[in-house]
């Protein structure tokens, strides 16, 4: 059966990283390829979450790579985090997107968290004994955070949590979420917030650290979608789920920054993962193109071919160049909205039309599922969609620029 190896396409890149840089890539390739294609294929199949895999990633220290030891975190930069993202999504490791929520869903505690917060939560993220989730998209909020419906209420030592999140990445198998609910009064006074006002306004969006275990809190359905599939999508429901006034993550109102914060990595990450799928169906067709060149060397239309490969190429790596200016602007603690933007756009609808090409240049064997080719176009599509869809990007890029 056909595997998916490492392109010796993306070698050359590796001479501009630093060494640790290029042995986390090591690390990360060694890891994707070590997985065989029928536990790939199974997990897409089946929506099955490889729990096991994602605790033998964090042991490996990838869990919390871009975390500092002190908290158990690899002590990694950021873009060895895309790194290891792109290498997992060319192969497409059966936990790749639940590993970027998990690091998503670290990043707020780490940087809005209590000490008592990150020393329950980081350690136990960093070694693969919790897998977080975020809990963000609900059913009529999912680009527009000033949407949210999920409320919360202060009732003695606990709030009380009412909603519905929907579309969760790790959802069913998450230990702890990080949950983003509307504040229904003002604790400090006691007085209830005028309803229709609350409603529009962000002030009032508030960030929680929400455990599987709280009273009141479940799980919903599970979602068998066309792409992403084995993550344990599903949604969360909280019916006077009570969670403790201590999980509250940062302060009243600061909802929409803490979801920010992350999410402005996450779609680093996502551009990542994309680039990586991008690879993957680009290595699809190479292997179709230089089985017809070997079997037919004189045949007419391969410089048809060879001129898709080109174009797949060129989108490929300017997919990646962009991706990796977007994480090492991180890196720089110049995090850029725009460049977040741009990068998730460019990678996203890159992969879409690399992996369409690739089907149609690898005919039905694109169509197979061991080439990785068919997951990774539906795969890509949901890529255009979450944390923010590409439509929404591009109004963000515009805003920055009208700035």
């Amino acid at each position: 059966m056909s595997q998916a190896t490492s392109p010796k396409t993306r070698e050359p890149q590796s001479v501009l990283l630093s060494e640790e840089q290029r042995q986390w890539l090591k690390k990360a390739r060694a890891f994707a390829d070590s997985i065989p294609i029928d536990d790939v294929i199974k997990a897409d199949s089946e929506n099955v979450f490889r729990r096991d895999l994602f605790e033998r990633a964090c042991q490996e220290g990838l869990g919390a790579l871009p975390f500092p030891k002190t908290y158990g975190g690899g002590g990694g930069d950021y873009l060895s985090f895309a790194l290891v993202n792109e290498e997992f999504a060319r192969r497409c490791v059966p936990i790749m997107s639940s590993l970027g929520v998990h690091a998503l869903c670290q990043e707020p505690v780490y940087r809005f968290g209590t000490e008592e917060q990150k020393a329950k939560y980081l350690p136990k993220s960093a070694t693969g004994v919790y897998l977080a989730a975020f809990g963000l998209t609900e059913p009529g909020a999912g680009s527009d955070t000033a949407a949210i419906e999920t409320s919360a209420r202060l009732s003695g030592d606990h709030y009380l949590l009412n909603g519905t999140k929907t579309f969760i990445t790790s959802g069913k198998s998450a230990d702890y979420f990080i949950v983003m609910a509307r504040l229904m009064e003002d604790p400090s006074e006691g007085a209830i917030f005028d309803e229709s006002q609350s409603r529009k306004s962000s002030d009032t969006i508030t960030s929680f650290i929400v455990e599987k275990d709280f009273p009141g809190f479940q799980i919903g359905q599970k979602f068998d979608m066309l792409g992403m599939r084995g993550y344990s999508t599903c949604e969360l429901v909280f019916t006077d789920c009570k969670v403790p006034r201590k999980n509250l993550l940062g302060e009243h109102g600061w909802g929409r920054k803490v979801a920010l914060s992350s999410l402005a990595k996450g779609r680093v990450t996502i551009a990542a993962q994309a680039t990586g799928w991008a690879q993957g169906a680009l290595d699809g067709a190479l292997r179709s193109v230089a089985k017809r060149q070997k079997d037919n060397p004189d045949d007419a239309n391969l410089s048809t071919y060879y001129y898709l490969i080109g174009e797949l190429a060129l989108l490929v790596e300017s997919s990646r160049v962009l991706t990796y200016q977007a994480a090492c602007a991180i890196d720089r603690s110049e995090s850029d909205v725009k460049l977040a933007a741009m990068a998730k756009i460019q990678a996203t609808d890159a992969a879409m039309k690399v992996a369409t090409e690739a089907i149609s240049i690898c005919g039905l064997d694109g169509m197979n599922p061991s080439w990785l080719i068919e997951r990774i176009f539906r795969d890509a599509k949901a890529g255009q969609i979450y944390e923010g869809t590409n439509q929404i990007q591009r109004m963000l890029i515009a805003r920055q620029l009208l700035k």
